[in-house]
């Protein structure tokens, strides 16, 4: 999962604290093992659900953890996509970057399994990465240049050569990384030009080997979620030092709960009619 910084903690414990607000008990759903979404869930003395298909991930961030082993937490080693509960079962479903580790289809097909996991009166927290259009596209060597003079991590090259490219590849299907085989053709290609330096070129295909990130445009990710989801707030993540701007998510279940007039109810099960529809299409 992405960093967390202090600044993205207080908005998750705002955001948090809104959705449990009045709630007797809560049971919280948190997509993937970062330690800091379980750690606020715990402090709270709520029942607490994280799944993750990665067995040795969530132990080592569970050692990061202020409430590590708490008798409240239940841990599943299971995928998103494939694991059960009941309809309903959960208040509050958190993640950090949870959409970006998969591809388009997969987005769609978690968002309906939350939309049917969360309670009517459920909400959702996400911080996802997402890209503007309006985003000015700067030349590589800019980007450069900020790297080498401090005012880049290299987390913000990678990101920044990327957007510049235009790469908005999603995760490839076999290996579950993000497809970056022409993204790393350019940096190849500016290292033959002098623009980077071995020992950047290098650090640079280290961190795409590394990574499992797919860009979303912020338009499309809020249009996809409103298809389920009625969202209440959007927030900036100032307290990100990347490129791609991050973005919370405070959403209920459009289908369970009262929308305003203009608003058209949505089937529940929209999402998974919708992808079979695109199944049964002739192919092109």
């Amino acid at each position: 999962a992405p960093a967390v910084s202090e600044e993205t903690l207080e908005q998750f414990h705002s955001l948090y604290n809104r959705s449990v607000e009045g709630a007797d008990t809560i049971h919280a759903l948190v997509l993937g093992a970062t330690p800091e979404l379980r750690d606020i869930v715990l402090s709270y003395g709520h029942t607490l659900t994280t799944i993750d298909r990665d067995a040795a991930a969530v132990e080592e961030k569970t050692s990061q953890m202020h409430y590590a082993h708490h008798p409240n937490e239940e841990i599943i080693n299971e995928d998103w996509l494939t694991v059960h509960f009941p309809k309903a079962n959960f208040d509050v479903v958190l993640g950090d970057g949870v959409l970006t580790a998969l591809d388009q289809n997969d987005q769609r097909v978690l968002l309906d399994h939350i939309h049917d996991w969360l309670k009517p009166t459920g909400n959702m927290l996400l911080r996802e990465s997402t890209v503007l259009h309006r985003r000015p596209r700067y030349a590589p060597s800019v980007h450069v240049h900020e790297y080498r003079t401090g005012q880049y991590s290299l987390f913000d090259l990678f990101f920044g050569l990327r957007l510049h490219n235009q790469n908005f590849k999603a995760i490839d299907v076999g290996t579950r990384k993000t497809y970056l085989r022409n993204f790393n053709d350019k940096i190849k290609e500016y290292y033959d030009d002098g623009v980077l330096a071995k020992q950047e070129y290098d650090q640079l295909l280290n961190v795409g080997s590394e990574l499992e990130h797919t860009l979303l445009r912020k338009e499309d990710l809020e249009n996809l979620m409103k298809q389920l989801f009625f969202p209440q707030d959007v927030i900036h993540d100032i307290g990100s030092g990347h490129l791609s701007p991050w973005y919370f998510f405070l959403n209920q279940p459009t289908g369970q709960v009262t929308l305003p007039k203009h608003l058209p109810l949505q089937r529940s099960n929209y999402v998974q009619e919708l992808l079979a529809k695109e199944r049964a299409l002739p192919a092109d």
